[in-house]
């Protein structure tokens, strides 16, 4: 096997894109880093195409900012990355599990899992029957979506909210849809989806305050925003879960989500 890495990214693309492309749902954050790379809004800082005989095998994408990310790396082709990679500044992998895990035996010692995710992928929509109505968010309703997904940051990492404040602007420029769910014309849940790309939508952040959970609204928004993604083109609408929130993963096998793969950030500090 033989790893190239690229300094162009339309160069990795020519080489590595229709690879990458023939799976959108595994390779789904491979595909929406890519194309904010593409866009200028997050330069793509490693970037390498895995060959077998003259074939395209795998890929290994990190952009600015962001983990490694090794999704499209063959299992037994860990060793070979992490020799090519040797001495870049990587101290976050995330992919399937596996695949995470035969990167960082071979990366160096140390480090802990920050995240367990579990992947779906929806197959029949089932629309929950939940008081309220879903409307697409506005750019009025813009202070309302940031401060919602600071909170869900804080929440999921166990953050203090100046730290939540700058991963959540960190990912705030994804290119989504964003619905809101309203009870008697109040915000009460929040869904996001980014934009169809090659036929794959993926949901999330989901996020509804503490007060108002427990009433089914974080479901009707996803399920909300899953049929804007739909209606935008996507042909295959997924999400990720943290394993560790059994409630969660109920909802959303509840509406028609099914697990496909289990995913893994691995991070030395």
């Amino acid at each position: 096997m033989e790893a190239l890495s690229h300094d162009d990214l339309d160069d990795f693309l020519a080489t590595a894109g229709d690879f990458l492309h023939a799976d959108p749902v595994n390779h789904s954050v491979h595909l929406t880093g890519l194309d904010a790379a593409q866009a200028g809004r997050r330069p793509a800082v490693t970037l390498l195409s895995l060959h077998d005989k003259g074939n395209v095998v795998g890929a290994v994408t990190r952009m600015e900012g962001r983990p490694l990310h090794v999704a499209a790396m063959p299992v037994h082709a860990a060793p070979l990355v992490a020799d090519v990679l040797r001495g870049e500044p990587i101290d976050e992998v995330t992919g399937t599990r596996d695949r995470v895990e035969a990167f960082r035996a071979q990366w160096r010692e140390g480090g802990t899992e920050t995240y367990h995710l579990r992947m779906y992928r929806l197959e029949d929509l089932v629309v929950p029957d939940v008081p309220g109505e879903s409307r697409l968010a506005t750019p009025a309703d813009d202070d309302l979506v940031t401060e919602w997904w600071i909170r869900f940051v804080a929440e999921l990492d166990r953050l203090p909210r100046h730290e939540a404040e700058q991963r959540a602007t960190d990912s705030r420029w994804m290119s989504a849809g964003h619905v809101l769910w309203l009870v008697d014309g109040v915000p009460v849940s929040w869904a996001a989806s980014t934009t169809p790309l090659i036929g794959m939508s993926r949901v999330g952040p989901v996020y509804t305050p503490p007060e108002h959970r427990r009433h089914g609204y974080g479901a009707a928004a996803t399920a909300a925003v899953s049929k804007w993604a739909y209606g935008e083109g996507a042909e295959h609408v997924v999400l990720a879960a943290d394993v560790a929130n059994p409630t969660a993963n109920s909802v959303y096998q509840g509406i028609g989500f099914r697990a496909f793969s289990d995913w893994s950030e691995y991070r030395w500090t």
